[in-house]
């Protein structure tokens, strides 16, 4: 029986033999080999064009994962800045809480007590010192905090004007200011007698009545003393007393008092014993004659006037709540006061995903200098620095400033509450979320990238062998495979 065996060994193959042949096409291969392991084994720059777009997209997501982590990082700052405040004004709001317990103390007491008074005094003092100590030490890096510094400034331009403050949302105004003009100016609450004050009245004992703020005084004339003793005597009598008053003194001796607070909310009574001297009648109280707000707009706005200050109303939009005080005896002959300019340097914080906006945040001074400012009282408290707690008037004047700085700093805090609680918090959320996408969808490009990288590998390994395999079968020996098949 005989077998034929079919190879691909062609008759006109010259040059190398058959085994030179195989072992030079072999060599061949392992030299491509060692080439292909000398590159970097990192995944090719471009497999294929879906592989090459991949990388663009995992460049840009790169990008974008760099951007937002650095808003992270910047917000976390922000945060930091505003809880540092948050901190100091928490300090602050506790430490007016202890004055106001001292002076409803102070307020309870049914005898007085010169040495505890004193040492509740000196209590006060340190108290308002801590306060100023939080405003003036407070602060993030080199940056103060709550000396003012990042709060609305003023400056006011004119004889007899002052800037006193500011809505603390106001914006910057224009480079000329606001125009101020006052139209009539604040007077003080006062009472003139139109019968001399002599020596035989001072001889007789005279008494002069006083009512102011709910207290009533009498002081009494000495037989023997001079007139000019005698009011000398009536004012360190007055200061001692701590009666807001002051004496008009004039050549005629006639007896006029005149209230140290500006405006109409400050009046008071008094009678003489001897009619005409104070009173119109004997021993009946005269009121006096009221004092005057002042009068006049600022940028043309019709404003509020409380005593020496004049105040744009709360509605008023850019201005709201700007407050001057004008302390001249007579409005100025053409009206014009003088200018006022307003900075708004608060902090403006970039917030908001994903519409990202500006939020400013307005810190105002919380020296106690700044707190409890324009607050009506007969003590005539400029500020919480001011309040002390020497006569029960001045105990009741000193409640009302803080009662007022209490919630200037509420309103504040408030403010801060808010920053940390919802514009910083949702803010931050919102970027983290933007940045968990980011990842998940790298990763997931990347899972993609290296399945198809592997993919082509497995491609070219397979076409290698077959090759491979190829080469092998064409250069088999006809006598090996005769053997074989014995």
């Amino acid at each position: 029986m005989s077998m034929n065996i079919r190879t691909n060994i062609g008759p006109a193959m010259g040059g190398l033999s058959e085994h030179g042949t195989f072992r030079n096409s072999m060599y061949q291969q392992q030299e491509q080999e060692k080439k292909e392991k000398q590159k970097t084994p990192v995944r090719p720059a471009v497999v294929k064009d879906h592989v090459s777009a991949h990388l663009m997209i995992n460049e840009d997501l790169r990008l974008k994962s760099t951007g937002l982590q650095n808003e992270i990082s910047h917000l976390e700052e922000e945060m930091s800045i505003v809880q540092t405040a948050a901190s100091a004004l928490e300090n602050v709001e506790v430490k007016l809480i202890e004055i106001m317990e001292l002076l409803v103390i102070v307020s309870k007491e049914t005898e007085f007590n010169s040495v505890l008074r004193e040492a509740d005094q000196q209590e006060l003092v340190k108290l308002i010192k801590r306060i100023n100590t939080v405003a003036d030490e407070t602060s993030y890096g080199h940056q103060s905090l709550l000396d003012g510094s990042y709060g609305v400034r003023g400056v006011a331009t004119g004889e007899f004007l002052d800037f006193v403050m500011m809505n603390s949302n106001s914006k910057t105004s224009p480079l000329s200011g606001y125009e101020v003009l006052v139209t009539e100016a604040a007077t003080r609450s006062e009472l003139k007698g139109f019968r001399p004050f002599t020596q035989d009245i001072v001889d007789q004992k005279e008494q002069l009545i006083f009512e102011e703020g709910g207290t009533s005084n009498c002081f009494i004339t000495q037989k023997g003393e001079s007139v000019s003793a005698t009011f000398r005597r009536l004012a360190d009598w007055i200061s001692q007393l701590k009666i807001p008053l002051e004496i008009v003194r004039n050549v005629d001796d006639i007896l006029h008092f005149r209230h140290l607070q500006y405006g109409s909310a400050y009046i008071f009574e008094a009678s003489s014993f001897t009619p005409g001297l104070l009173s119109l009648e004997s021993q009946k109280v005269t009121l006096a004659s009221p004092g005057l707000d002042l009068k006049g707009t600022i940028n043309g706005m019709p404003c509020l006037g409380h005593g020496q200050y004049l105040s744009v109303p709360a509605e008023t939009e850019d201005i709201s709540g700007l407050t001057v005080r004008y302390y001249g005896s007579e409005a100025p002959a053409d009206k014009v006061a003088g200018t006022v300019s307003v900075i708004q340097n608060g902090f403006q914080f970039r917030v908001g995903i994903p519409e990202p906006h500006i939020e400013l945040l307005s810190l105002a001074s919380i020296h106690t200098s700044h707190l409890g400012v324009d607050t009506e009282n007969v003590s005539g408290f400029n500020s919480l620095q001011e309040i002390n707690i020497q006569t029960e008037q001045r105990i009741k004047d000193s409640m009302r400033v803080l009662e007022k700085s209490l919630k200037e700093i509420s309103e504040v805090r408030a403010r801060v509450k808010v920053f940390c609680d919802t514009t910083f918090n949702d803010s931050m959320k919102n970027l983290r979320n933007e940045y968990d996408k980011l990842v998940i969808t790298d990763q997931n490009i990347e899972n993609s990238e290296e399945a198809h990288v592997f993919a082509e590998q497995t491609g070219n390994i397979i076409a290698k062998n077959l090759v491979r395999s190829k080469e092998a079968q064409a250069h088999q020996n006809q006598e090996t495979v005769l053997s074989l098949l014995k």
